[in-house]
């Protein structure tokens, strides 16, 4: 009776030591992190980050209980980053959105739809999984979390912007203004009762604008219904430089006149001092009033230099920017051509402006330039503008390479048959007064990427798609040293000008070392790598220039301008920067996914968000491995590494346990015999 009661009393007192234990470790909460990226850990650039909140942030996350996986990873991996984000002066709170869905789209927070798997049937399922910052008067949103890959930049580009703004608008000492400039003419354009409701729903949207800003906006209805006030609001009309609309009779599909010829004012203003912003009157016409107020805030964004701006220059035949949908007409194959989802997501992170330089200055509230491809030949002035660009210590990204593919060229040796030609649209001669420039030539490598267009067919070898693997590379540059792999369609050799003082060039990275070059015919190339070994080598394909830069005009005329123009020019620099990467068809949709850390690294390197850089690659979708595996100074295979981690995670793990408890049973048994031997030979004595 003894015995068993002491069983009991230690076996009670063994429960309460593992009880008092957890509850230690839970309150102390601690955490090791062995993810190579140190995913489920905040950088020390997030660190030093929540150490600049001044005011309680209040951060809310709405989710929809149960989710299957993966978002019920998701929801997990929200929480423990959070735990790391928690401070004295940022506050966590979970909200179940099934209970408080009002609520969740009051805080901007939209439901989606997604695919769950319930009794062997795919269903569709309404679920909520979005974060609401609240900051002193301001409301940022992640309205839907799809995936962690990048959330802890995305939540840092939130938590930035928000101390940011707050700063600054507490700092304005003039208010903004919204002016809506108008005449009665307009309104017969209009439906009925536009006239009341278009200005009124102006006003609705600026005060919801206001709501994130301190009410710092005022919003001005000016009516110009004569003369009479066209002299009362002069002054005001030309200091935002407003032309007064015309048009003619506007007919009916049967040809019935359903407006008169006629003219008017419709334009719809935000202004800052001398800073003047013209905003969309799209809108109205479509009745999206929730788009103004977007406006407003993203160009209020724009004046208050809490975002830089990212300018994308077209007119001379450069990726579209946008996507035609199929049911207006569109092709589906275009989109693989196009710029959408890079821009796309620039334009999520800072302020983005197409600008069309056959048609306008560079605005001076551009902070960067992208440039990509283009085979229209720039004009003098044009090169000048951009000159002058890089002259005032602002950064350009040239994505532009030496030749095209000529599928008509009457020099083809069989008709059909692609042939490389010169680009000649002035760009290349220009940046060759910037350290860099690229060779007229294509690269090829043996190192490229494989296709498969069907499952049991042969992989086919794509030798004008270099893959630049880890060990071309460049690790130490801040654009380049999180990336492990990158695909580099069509590209041209970049070249260095070693005969410019001052500067600073950065190799990118490289081709490998059995790479070559074509000038004209490529179809030989297409099926292997020459014979001639003295032509392989490592080829640089991108690299950045930076430091002292003289003006491409230097000692020139102006061209297209007056001798008043020399007032302003610049002829030096010695904060000159510029990229340049042989290829343009490395950000196009059908490479984005792949290129996607490298293409935005190059856009935050270029607005100076450095310290934003390491972040994005944790949980990189596409980021595979540095190397193989490393044996004994061997360097496995990357394929073979990976089906060895397999077979080690699946098989020797699991058999390694079993072997262990073998082992622990055998000698426990041995043990207990022992013991029963003993006290058998004792009772026998």
């Amino acid at each position: 009776m003894t015995k068993k009661k002491d069983r009991i009393i230690t076996f009670i007192l063994v429960l309460i030591i593992i009880i008092l234990i957890n509850a230690i470790i839970n309150q102390f909460n601690p955490s090791l992190d062995l993810t190579r990226d140190k995913v489920y850990s905040l950088s020390k650039e997030s660190k030093t980050l929540i150490k600049n909140i001044k005011e309680p942030m209040s951060v809310k996350f709405f989710i929809t209980p149960n989710l299957p996986p993966p978002f019920s990873t998701y929801e997990k991996y929200v929480r423990d980053i959070f735990e790391e984000y928690k401070s004295k002066n940022i506050s966590f709170e979970i909200i179940d959105a099934s209970k408080n869905q009002s609520l969740a789209n009051q805080y901007g927070i939209s439901s989606s739809q997604i695919s769950v798997l319930e009794r062997d049937q795919t269903q569709t399922k309404v679920a909520y999984m979005g974060l609401a910052f609240l900051y002193g008067d301001s409301i940022e949103t992640i309205p839907f979390i799809e995936s962690t890959e990048g959330l802890e930049y995305r939540i840092d580009t939130v938590i930035r912007k928000m101390i940011d703004k707050n700063d600054k608008l507490k700092r304005l000492e003039n208010n903004l203004n919204v002016y809506y400039i108008s005449s009665p003419e307009i309104y017969g354009l209009l439906p009925i009762g536009a006239a009341n409701l278009v200005p009124e729903s102006i006003m609705q949207a600026v005060n919801e604008a206001n709501k994130n800003l301190m009410n710092k906006v005022v919003f001005t209805n000016i009516n110009i219904a004569n003369s009479e006030d066209e002299i009362k609001n002069e002054e005001l009309l030309k200091k935002l430089n407003i032309e007064k609309l015309k048009w003619e009779d506007i007919k009916d599909e049967k040809g019935n006149i359903v407006a008169n010829k006629g003219s008017g004012y419709f334009s719809l203003f935000l202004e800052n001092g001398d800073d003047i912003k013209e905003l969309s009157t799209a809108s109205i016409l479509y009745g999206d009033f929730s788009a103004i107020k977007d406006d407003i805030l993203k160009n209020i964004d724009g004046m208050l230099g809490i975002k830089a701006t990212v300018g994308y220059i077209t007119g001379h035949g450069e990726p579209p920017y946008f996507d035609i949908p199929e049911q207006y007409g569109g092709n589906p194959n275009d989109r693989y051509n196009s710029f959408t989802e890079y821009l796309g997501e620039i334009e999520a992170n800072y302020n983005y402006q197409v600008i069309d330089t056959t048609k306008e200055d560079i605005p001076s509230n551009i902070d960067a330039l992208i440039i990509a491809g283009g085979k229209a030949e720039w004009t003098e002035s044009e090169l000048y503008k951009l000159d002058q660009f890089i002259m005032r210590g602002k950064p350009v990204l040239f994505m532009i390479s030496g030749v095209e593919m000529d599928e008509n060229n009457p020099n083809s040796p069989i008709y059909g048959e692609p042939v490389l030609v010169p680009v000649t649209n002035g760009l290349n001669n220009m940046i060759q007064n910037y350290g860099l420039t690229v060779a007229t030539n294509m690269v090829f490598d043996e190192y490229c990427y494989r296709s498969r267009r069907e499952q049991n067919a042969p992989e086919q070898m794509l030798y004008y798609v270099p893959a630049i693997a880890t060990e071309n590379i460049n690790p130490k540059s801040d654009i380049t040293k999180s990336i492990n792999a990158i695909l580099v369609p069509m590209v041209s050799e970049v070249l260095i000008n070693t005969n410019i003082d001052g500067l600073k060039i950065t190799p990118l990275f490289h081709t490998s070392v059995k790479s070559w070059t074509e000038t004209q015919n490529i179809s030989s190339s297409m099926s292997g790598a020459p014979s001639d070994a003295n032509r392989l080598y490592r080829r640089l394909i991108g690299a950045v220039s930076e430091g002292k830069m003289e003006s491409a005009f230097l000692n020139k005329d102006i061209p297209n301008q007056s001798d008043l123009a020399n007032i302003n020019r610049i002829n030096s620099t010695t904060d000159g920067k510029i990229i340049l990467i042989g290829s343009y068809d490395i950000a196009k949709n059908s490479a984005y996914t792949v290129n996607r850390i490298l293409l935005m690294n190059l856009v935050d390197y270029m607005a100076g968000d450095v310290g934003l850089m390491s972040i994005r690659r944790k949980g990189a979708i596409f980021n595979p491995p540095y190397k193989g595996l490393n044996l004994f100074g061997v360097i496995i295979n990357p394929e073979i590494s990976k089906l060895l981690v397999r077979i080690v995670n699946i098989i020797i793990v699991p058999l390694a346990v079993i072997v262990f408890g073998l082992a622990l049973w055998n000698s426990d048994k041995k043990r207990r015999k022992k013991i029963f031997e003993k006290f058998n030979n004792a009772e026998k004595e």
